[in-house]
């Protein structure tokens, strides 16, 4: 990336400034989908693939599939029984920072914050199963991208997923509106923020 103060200037054809040495810069910004940790966790660690696989193995694929209330129980029931089982540790992400301060506490001889420690960790679980309902509708479309990349060809999946996408709905939005397009890409125009 080049500094601000060492980036030439040139004009496109209508008259708009564009600088160089930057990469691509987006003319239209729409903020990027925040996941919470669980959901993080839950991708990194594959349980929704894992899900998705055992749901497949038990149900028909319908012309009106979407993960509905009870698949979305059914997948909360799967994770507890997993984290249970002791496969997966939701609060992996926080795991080896906790782990260090653990190490540190116990070689200071400080017994009482370890137990606070130990507190926390049990809070953290327990903020972190509030996010299944915080994050219900994103899970539950990556729930159904599993589910559906195991009876459909990629492509088409793909082709679903940029329905509910946030980025590409506001693009889409953007370019049918002829007028504020226009105006986007007109001479002295500033990169909106969403």
């Amino acid at each position: 990336k080049v500094a601000a103060e060492d980036q030439s200037v040139f004009l496109t054809s209508s008259g708009r400034k564009v600088k160089d040495g930057g990469g691509i810069e987006a003319d239209y910004k729409v903020p990027a989908e925040k996941s919470t940790p669980l959901r993080v966790t839950l991708l990194l660690e594959g349980i929704v693939s894992d899900f998705a696989s055992q749901w497949s193995k038990n149900h028909e694929l319908t012309n009106d599939f979407k993960v509905d209330d009870k698949t979305y129980k059914d997948f909360q029931a799967f994770v507890a029984k997993k984290q249970k089982e002791g496969d997966i540790q939701l609060e992996e992400l926080y795991s080896s920072p906790l782990n260090d301060l653990k190490k540190m506490l116990k070689s200071s001889g400080y017994r009482e914050s370890a137990k606070e420690l130990e507190a926390l960790e049990v809070g953290i679980i327990k903020d972190m199963q509030k996010d299944f309902e915080k994050d219900r509708v994103a899970i539950k479309e990556d729930i159904s991208q599993q589910i559906l990349a195991r009876y459909l060809p990629q492509s088409m999946v793909i082709e679903r997923s940029l329905k509910t996408d946030n980025q590409v709905q506001a693009a889409v939005k953007l370019v049918r509106n002829d007028k504020q397009f226009k105006t986007l890409l007109a001479k002295g125009s500033t990169v909106p923020e969403i």
